[in-house]
């Protein structure tokens, strides 16, 4: 076993495995020169370090300036100093050194090397947020506007740089109470800008995230409005809705300060920023040392046509104008996502994802389901990238704070796979050695058969990270050995996430939301077992590489007839594993004459939001572009075969299935063959 350390995150449930050229012995140390905020810190000796991914690393000096970025292509060296290497990938993780630096960039990892040994701290800090507390509120909407109000506390700072997602902290909870109690620390930022809307709940949930990004006061007023400093007034409608237009404004803004980030100390250039170049009438330096008001008007200012066909795919959530609701605003601001009001009920009749009311009215088992669920209050979000099949998710309150209220485990990832019908053992057999494969990674796979009530509600109230269900769902709930277990009758479960691969497991799967669990993928429709055990493994194999819930259930169903019967639950950005080059990828590969086209879908997850960016390293570009969104097509060649296969972890969309990069010939899809590029 090499020497090193394993750096843990016992909340994301993430690891990263740093090794050494010796051994080390490692201290705790409080205080440490790295300049950006860490929560835990310790002290080696070493005079190399190897990642074991090939990422870039960001160079800063003491005062947080970035200096310098390797490649993942490359090697670059650093003369005798001090700095603080960013070497973060599913771990937000640096490396204080005083030292010559050399970086090397190797096949699958990174090599640090220093001029012999040399003291390095190592300060690593979650990716997970928390609120910072709750505040009371009643349901009259100038109270809710109030506490709207104090959102913006959350926000690490009010320059361009919150678009980062590591400098936006999570707005606090509300629980709803007899009386507004807002505590003194939500002080919310001066940033000179004004919210007005109606005094109507609906109102007030359209522009919660846009006040959260903004920093901005939400107060009552005739019609919607927002306020800036120098009696600047703009109507928050026009040619579009109020809604419409708010989710404009909030893409805009957020968009616009991913490219203006790039003239401070932080950040890199995006690829978006090269091409709106001679587009932007205005100089990003200076709106960069704008004030939040000033710089708003100077965005404000940009026609929204000119940078649409740039913006990242935005994340949409519907819920209902009702006071039940207001509990969700804090969540949604913390997503960013563009809010629409409406009963999803009426709008939608039960039918998810375009299945026809035809079909709904013929599947008993679905109709009961939706009139079940609909007895609570959940909100629809909806993942659309304009190329695969639209997502929606049904979410309850609940799925949020099972979130939020995960406990620490320094374990390894726990996943249980349940097969509770002889019959379906091929299932079974299909998903062995796929859970847990993942060099560098601790998994610990529990395989169950033929459980009894109480031995399959133990499992599902036990704490793990995913629970991958084969048998069968009815009306009473999960067929077991010896009777059925009806999800709606645990008080607790402590399973992340599930796969409930069996007729018709809608229901149970949202009652598994409802008792503890943040998302998963279930069932409306009965399920051919030969078509079970294709899409089950697909998606076990996509989990296990780092993809969230949605990505998963978007590829099964662009290459699957029926995959369309595979409904998301709760928190689609929901991941049971870490991808290996940081973020979960989709590669779509197309030949036309003698050129080669790819492209890329960079998929959003927990930690991996809006203002988030992804690095091709490719032949043709390496630019950094935002995600989440589709990149290219991009022409690529000989050379970047290679780069293309090292994302072992990217999934590769073909005519008739989903491969893994690793699982992928070139030569045998017909791609590089007889060509001079």
């Amino acid at each position: 076993m090499e020497d090193g350390i394993r750096v843990i995150d016992p909340i994301e449930r993430n690891q990263y495995l740093l090794t050494t050229d010796e051994s080390i012995d490692p201290r705790r140390v409080e205080e440490t020169s790295i300049p950006y905020p860490i929560e835990s810190a310790i002290e080696i000796t070493a005079k190399k370090l190897t990642l074991p991914t090939k990422n870039p690393i960001y160079v800063y000096n003491t005062a947080g300036q970035m200096i310098a970025e390797s490649s993942p292509t490359g090697k670059m060296e650093l003369p005798e100093d001090k700095y603080a290497l960013d070497i973060s990938n599913s771990i937000k993780l640096y490396a204080s050194v005083e030292s010559g630096v050399k970086i090397y960039s190797e096949k699958n990892r990174t090599r640090i090397d220093l001029n012999g040994p040399s003291k390095v701290v190592l300060g690593a800090r979650s990716y997970h947020t928390q609120p910072a507390g709750s505040i009371t509120t009643t349901t009259d909407p100038s109270d809710v506007m109030q506490a709207v109000s104090t959102f913006g506390s959350a926000l690490k700072t009010i320059k361009p740089e919150r678009s980062y997602p590591t400098l936006r902290g999570h707005p606090p909870t509300l629980e709803i109470g007899q009386k507004l109690d807002i505590p003194s620390r939500f002080e919310p930022p001066e940033t000179g800008i004004r919210i007005e809307v109606p005094r109507d709940l609906g109102s007030v949930y359209v522009v919660a995230p846009l006040a959260y990004y903004l920093g901005a006061k939400v107060e009552p007023g005739s019609s919607p409005r927002l306020l800036a400093e120098s009696n600047y007034s703009i109507q928050l409608a026009g040619e579009s809705s109020f809604e419409l237009f708010v989710e404009k404004l909030l893409q805009k803004v957020i968009f616009l300060d991913c490219l203006v980030r790039g003239a401070g100390t932080l950040s890199t250039t995006l690829e978006e920023r090269y091409e709106l170049d001679s587009v932007l009438e205005f100089d990003l330096e200076e709106a960069y040392d704008q004030s939040p008001s000033k710089r708003f008007q100077t965005y404000f200012a940009v026609p929204f046509e000119k940078i649409e066909p740039y913006l990242p795919d935005w994340q949409r959530s519907v819920l209902d104008p009702a006071e039940e609701s207001v509990p969700y605003l804090p969540f949604l601001a913390n997503d960013l996502t563009a809010v629409r009001t409406g009963n999803r009920q009426r709008e939608r009749d039960c039918n998810f994802d375009g299945n026809s009311a035809q079909q709904a009215s013929q599947d008993r088992t679905h109709t009961s389901s939706c009139s079940k669920a609909s007895q609570d209050t959940t909100i629809e979000q909806c993942w659309d990238d304009g190329t695969l099949p639209k997502i929606t998710a049904k979410t309850p309150l609940s799925a949020f704070y099972n979130d939020i209220n995960r406990t620490l485990r320094p374990t390894p990832i726990e996943i249980q796979v349940v097969c509770n019908d002889p019959g379906m053992n091929e299932e079974l057999a299909a998903l062995y050695g796929t859970y847990g494969n993942r060099e560098g990674l601790s998994f610990d796979v529990g395989l169950h058969h033929d459980l009894t009530v109480t031995e399959l509600a133990e499992l599902l109230e036990q704490a793990s990270d995913f629970v991958h269900y084969i048998g069968h769902t009815e009306e009473n709930g999960f067929r077991c050995s010896d009777g059925y277990l009806d999800a709606w009758s645990l008080d607790n479960v402590g399973a992340k996430a599930f796969l409930l691969n069996s007729c018709r497991s809608y229901e149970q799967g949202l009652a598994l939301l409802e008792a503890g669990s943040v998302g998963g993928i279930a069932t409306l429709n009965d399920i051919d077992n030969t078509d079970a055990i294709r899409i089950g493994s697909t998606i076990a194999q996509l989990l296990n590489q780092g993809f969230p819930l949605y990505a998963a259930t978007n590829m099964v169903r662009t290459k699957s007839k029926v995959g369309g019967s595979y409904q998301l639950l709760g928190k689609g950005t929901t991941a049971v594993s870490q991808s290996k080059i940081g973020l979960p990828v989709r590669l779509s590969l197309t030949q036309s004459e003698r050129q080669h086209h790819l492209r890329l879908k960079a998929y959003a997850k927990e930690r991996l939001q809006v203002g988030s960016t992804y690095q091709p390293y490719l032949s043709s570009t390496d630019a950094y572009h935002l995600l989440p969104k589709e990149i290219g097509p991009i022409t690529v060649s000989k050379s970047d075969f290679a780069k293309i296969t090292d994302m072992s972890e990217a999934a590769i969309l073909l005519d008739d299935s989903i491969k893994m990069a690793d699982d992928v010939k070139f030569k045998d899809i017909g791609l590089f063959s007889g060509s001079n590029s």
